[in-house]
């Protein structure tokens, strides 16, 4: 039996790692643990690690090393302080492998951490390009740092192989995307129940907004544009998701708050996976700059107006409308979009089955 962690440090990895986890700890060729950190563990960010429980998934460890704030040294801080805190569980677990997802700085430093213990690392989503975050660089770096990788676009899993030359290309696979192994284990909240639970009403017209700081060339000035867009769009039912913890965030957030004021629009830490994806197979529209709209939105069919530059390079369907990060805009392509048909299906970032794909390849990969 391998003894494997996964590691998930906020809301948005643990939407795709659940199919996955459930799967794993199924398996009789794995003993696993869950290692939760970031803004998991974090009361101000809603403590996201109850939701491992809520779904009857054991924590075998919660580590806390988030530092309140968003400025480069509070982030700095938090990599050494996760930096640290791994270094003391890898010593202890002596795992065989260790599961990482994507880019976040929280990430790429408890990863880093198994490099002298010599674990092997698999990495989920390897090859993808956000121009408009810091994360592409982090993102990069644990692909360099680990032994096999899942990507979620044939396209992807090209860039991987070419940033890792030849030699290590056999390890990489095209799995498609986690998360929508995800969807079809979900019962999704029908729109009763959605009011029941959020006081939101979803026979209005809704858009479902997640907008997050651009890290790389920040400007103050986008929050105002993107704002100014919403109070414009005020025929509409907005539900709103706060950013995570990034450079820049607070004074987004703060932002975003004070929209609650307006009796059209709903402001939430989080909704929970159950709750988000629920929100989206219900709204008109997915709004502002967020993975989920570049990735699962095609699987409800819904148009994507995509803001500003953290997206840009990452693969996206037919469905997602780019703009830039002006009000007029802004305005224009979110009402055409509305009123459009332009979707794509299938949705480019796979079937649903990646779990599988996963598992099978890991058991190669460790028993070769």
């Amino acid at each position: 039996m391998k003894h494997i962690a996964i590691l998930s440090c906020g809301r948005s990895d643990y939407s795709y790692y659940k199919p996955l986890i459930k799967a794993l700890q199924k398996d009789t060729v794995f003993s696993l643990d869950v290692i939760a950190f970031g803004t998991h563990t974090s009361e101000f960010f809603g403590k996201t690690v109850n939701a491992f429980e809520k779904d009857g998934i054991e924590v075998k460890h919660q580590v806390e090393s988030l530092v309140l704030g968003d400025s480069p040294e509070a982030i700095a801080t938090a990599m050494g302080l996760t930096t640290i805190k791994f270094s003391s569980i890898f010593k202890a677990e002596n795992y065989d492998l260790i599961i990482v997802l994507g880019d976040r700085y929280e990430m790429f430093a408890a990863t880093q951490v198994a490099i002298p213990f010599n674990i092997p690392v698999a990495h989920l989503y390897g090859g993808e390009t956000t121009l408009g975050a810091i994360d592409d660089v982090f993102r990069n770096a644990i692909t360099v740092m680990s032994s096999i990788h899942f990507t979620s676009t044939e396209q992807h899993a090209q860039r991987v192989k070419e940033m890792l030359g030849t030699e290590k290309a056999k390890n990489v696979y095209n799995v498609g995307a986690l998360s929508l192994d995800n969807l079809k284990e979900i019962k999704l909240l029908s729109k009763k129940e959605i009011f029941e639970l959020y006081e939101v009403d979803l026979n209005k017209p809704t858009i479902l907004c997640t907008y997050h700081p651009e890290t790389v060339n920040y400007n103050p000035k986008d929050i105002n544009e993107v704002i100014s867009a919403i109070k414009q769009l005020n025929n509409y039912q907005w539900v709103i998701t706060l950013p995570n913890n990034d450079t820049h965030a607070f004074g987004l957030r703060k932002e975003l708050i004070d929209l609650m004021r307006y009796n059209n629009i709903h402001v939430f830490e989080a909704l929970g996976v159950k709750g988000y994806f629920s929100m989206m197979k219900h709204a008109a529209l997915v709004f502002g700059n967020s993975s989920s709209g570049i990735i699962e939105a095609a699987s409800f069919e819904k148009n994507v107006v995509n803001i500003g530059n953290r997206q840009k390079g990452r693969t996206a369907g037919g469905n997602v409308v780019h703009v830039p990060c002006e009000t007029n805009r802004i305005v224009i392509k979110t009402n055409e979009a509305l009123n459009s048909k332009k979707y794509l299906k299938p949705n480019i970032y796979g079937d649903g089955n990646a779990v599988n794909k996963i598992i099978t390849s890991l058991k190669s990969f460790m028993y070769e």
